[in-house]
């Protein structure tokens, strides 16, 4: 065999051991790639399950919380027929921070619809009397200079 010939086998020999290990790693790379793909796949899996395992245990929480905070709301209703007005107020307001309508208010408390707005509405007023804006523009009507 002739020096290029032999280089040429070599080179050939050498070529065909390079695609056929490159061959072999991509295999072995696909096969560690399905591994990984199915080991993701369970973790997945397992993550969903915790996360369904929280959002229940959230709502019988918050089940849970609803109820102590109506049979709070019960046991502050006074034992008489008549509640103080106080107490009443109290009662409408604590409601409506928790979103309940006013039919409701008024249902739950055994109260007139009016009444229960009246209190509502008495609260956005005075809250709007008490803003820095409203304020400002007392001070400047009681310390205007008097116009000769």
């Amino acid at each position: 065999m002739s020096l290029p010939g032999a280089f040429l086998w070599c080179f050939g020999t050498a070529a065909l051991l390079s695609v056929v290990s490159c061959l072999a790693l991509g295999l072995i790379w696909r096969r560690r790639l399905e591994a990984l793909k199915k080991e993701v796949a369970g973790l997945s899996e397992d993550l969903l399950q915790l996360v369904e395992l929280q959002m229940d245990t959230y709502h019988q929480v918050r089940r849970s919380v609803t109820d102590l905070e109506e049979k709070i709301i019960e046991l502050s209703l006074p034992s008489s027929d008549v509640p103080l007005p106080l107490e009443r107020r109290h009662q409408v307001l604590t409601l409506a921070r928790k979103g309940v309508s006013v039919d409701e208010i008024a249902r739950r408390l055994n109260m007139p619809r009016g009444e229960a707005e009246l209190i509502l509405n008495l609260r956005k007023y005075a809250n709007s009397k008490g803003t820095p804006e409203r304020r400002n523009i007392g001070l400047q009507e009681r310390h205007a200079p008097l116009s000769p």
